[in-house]
């Protein structure tokens, strides 16, 4: 959140210092259109979203009676939204293991699974031998998270600095992923590829999503994956179904680690 907010203070820096009694629709509608021309159609939805919190806090507290883009939806600002499908092929999964910054995190990511800014706010106090727990307060899910940790992705994390508090440092998400654009561009990834019929660039959370669906080639429960993503198990399992499947996270979190050391140096 503090990255769009800070790209919109030096983008619209007026915008930023008006009264909010004072900001109507067209106003904001201007501000994030310029936005999405600068940062890219997703951004300035997400953006949007931040601003509604914004206004609704606002009428909840009383410095507003209705808030004036209450209405206003992605369709004219970023454009509606399709779920992305990108997984990467193991050409693609070799050419990023070796990545020229952030290479640590890219490959923890890889390795985890776990989403980008849980990844980033991971400070040394949360290991515990082969486990790494994210506290509710970390996670989208907004529930604690243990996750087991591949012989490899302790490895990788005793080859880092101990000395600052966070595990990855400082990096926005944001900075990453403009820095995982350009890396793509660079290495024209997604030109021509026969591979996978989803070409284009790819994300950070796209790490996530090869993550699973490899799991799921390798044959691993869709359950013990889905427990792995801190993601909540659905229909009679969500009710009746409590179990934290200790071990079998544990080796499908190896199994995979095995598989992508393969690939990376086959």
């Amino acid at each position: 959140m503090a990255g769009y907010v800070r790209r919109i203070a030096e983008d619209d820096p007026r915008l930023v210092a008006s009264r909010i009694q004072t900001v109507d629709l067209i106003r904001v509608r201007r501000s994030l259109k310029n936005y999405a021309r600068k940062h890219g159609n997703v951004a300035a939805n997400r953006l949007m979203e931040i601003l509604k919190q914004v206004f609704r806090h606002a009428v909840q507290i009383g410095y507003l009676r209705y808030s004036p883009i209450a209405d206003l939806t992605r369709k004219v600002v970023g454009g509606v939204e399709t779920p992305r499908e990108r997984v990467l092929t193991d050409s693609e999964l070799r050419l990023v293991w070796d990545t020229d910054r952030h290479t640590e995190l890219i490959r923890f990511l890889l390795l985890t699974g776990q989403r980008i800014r849980e990844t980033q706010l991971a400070h040394w106090g949360d290991l515990d031998g082969n486990q790494w727990f994210i506290p509710a307060a970390n996670n989208k899910s907004g529930r604690d998270h243990w996750v087991a940790m591949s012989s490899q992705a302790v490895e990788l994390l005793d080859s880092l600095d101990m000395r600052r508090g966070r595990i990855f440092g400082r990096v926005s998400p944001t900075a990453v992923q403009a820095y995982l654009r350009r890396w793509c561009e660079r290495n024209k990834i997604g030109k021509n590829c026969r591979e996978t019929k989803h070409q284009g660039l790819f994300t950070p959370h796209d790490l996530r999503r090869t993550f699973a669906t490899r799991l799921n080639e390798l044959q691993i429960g869709p359950h013990i994956v889905e427990k792995i993503l801190n993601h909540r198990l659905t229909g009679v399992m969500a009710v009746y179904n409590h179990a934290e499947y200790r071990e079998e996270r544990e080796s499908a979190m190896q199994i995979w680690a095995d598989e992508l050391e393969r690939i990376v140096n086959n």
